[in-house]
């Protein structure tokens, strides 16, 4: 399957990888199918692009990556979520964001991380209360 993205222009990716959001993301709720874009002359940073909007993508990253220490907890799941945790296996991705002229300013959102149960194809964007970290967590310390 080929969609069209800003960043990449026509990609190429396969459709058992797109991932559904049944909430979407916190202020694109209507868009709800994405897919996990890896380029390796950008990683450790991947693209979550969505799948119907070429416009629409976020700069995202495996938190572990810059601070091994982050953990989640059955508890910061909606108790509607039908996923049996410790049975399926969980992505987790931060979105950053990248001030213009300024990478060493970047900062991710710690507090609202996109959980992905790779099993299901299937996300959501956590809220968490309580959390340590900031929603503008800097990465380079």
């Amino acid at each position: 399957m080929k969609i069209n993205t800003r960043q990449f222009g026509e990609v190429s990716i396969d459709g058992d990888k797109i991932i559904n959001m049944p909430d979407g993301i916190p202020g694109f709720g209507q868009q709800k199918r994405y897919v996990v874009l890896e380029k390796k002359e950008t990683f450790p940073f991947y693209l979550f692009q969505c799948v119907d909007d070429p416009n629409l993508a976020f700069v995202v990253m495996d938190p572990l990556r810059f601070y091994p220490e982050y953990t989640l907890s059955v508890k910061d799941f909606d108790k509607t979520i039908k996923w049996e945790f410790g049975k399926e296996e969980l992505s987790c991705f931060v979105i950053i964001t990248i001030p213009k002229g300024k990478p060493e300013d970047m900062t991710a959102n710690f507090m609202a991380p996109i959980v992905i149960n790779n099993e299901r194809k299937e996300g959501m964007q956590l809220i968490l209360q309580g959390s340590p970290y900031s929603h503008q967590q800097l990465l380079l310390k």
